[in-house]
């Protein structure tokens, strides 16, 4: 059984979860994360798949999957399983989205949750101003937020360009699902921050290297050229 199991888990390598994430089917990291069975896997399988299930949980919420909150709550338990394991930003920008999970999830705890996830987001930061999930996720708070609750497309932009500073200091933007959505972003907060060239060029070197990226080669960087 051992072995099947680990079969199974090298079914679903990095180069796979990384074309469904640009090509945008999702399924694949649903089916992914549904046959991993934690309780079986090794620390380090545990610290990759930590990474995709936080990045999955925001479209099982949107595509209203009937079972979003108990994958969120599944997300929590692991996230205090690895509290020993994983850096404290990279504990606490988990612990954030978590939060912006339940916000999303319920209209009762939105104000409550939305909040903690805001602060939880600064606090990763504060712990540790060079680690590029905190810096995104921080980014994407400012990005969205409105500027009458705090939102600041301005630093958004700061944040996110020290974050694809150090992704690619530390050598780690190959086949990395973060590094892509961040770069996304990055364009994003470009364009709104007054920078439309650069947005577009943007746009255009990220296809020169994934050139299946549909989001932007298909729906965003044609709105930008229009």
């Amino acid at each position: 059984m051992l072995l099947c199991s680990g079969l199974g888990f090298a079914q679903f390598s990095d180069e796979e979860l990384y074309t469904a994430y640009l090509v945008a089917d999702m399924s694949v990291w649903d089916r992914y994360l549904r046959t991993t069975e934690w309780d079986d896997i090794s620390l380090l399988e545990r610290t990759r798949y930590i990474n995709y299930e936080y990045g999955y949980i925001a479209t099982a919420i949107d595509t209203k999957q009937p079972d979003a909150k108990e994958q969120n709550e599944r997300f929590k338990s692991h996230i205090d399983a690895m509290q020993s394991v994983l850096p404290q930003a990279t504990i606490l920008t988990y612990l954030s989205s978590y939060a912006a999970y339940r916000a999303k999830l319920s209209a009762f705890e939105f104000l409550k949750q939305g909040l903690r996830a805001k602060t939880l987001a600064q606090q990763a930061v504060e712990a540790d101003g060079d680690n590029p999930l905190a810096l995104t996720l921080l980014g994407c708070v400012d990005f969205y937020a409105p500027s009458i609750v705090g939102g600041n497309k301005n630093r958004a932009l700061a944040n996110f360009e020290h974050a694809k500073e150090v992704f690619i200091a530390q050598g780690d933007t190959i086949l990395n699902w973060n590094y892509a959505s961040l770069q996304m972003q990055l364009a994003m907060c470009l364009d709104k921050t007054g920078h439309r060239q650069e947005a577009i060029e943007l746009c255009q070197s990220l296809l020169a290297k994934d050139s299946n990226f549909l989001y932007i080669r298909d729906t965003y960087l044609p709105t930008l050229l229009k």
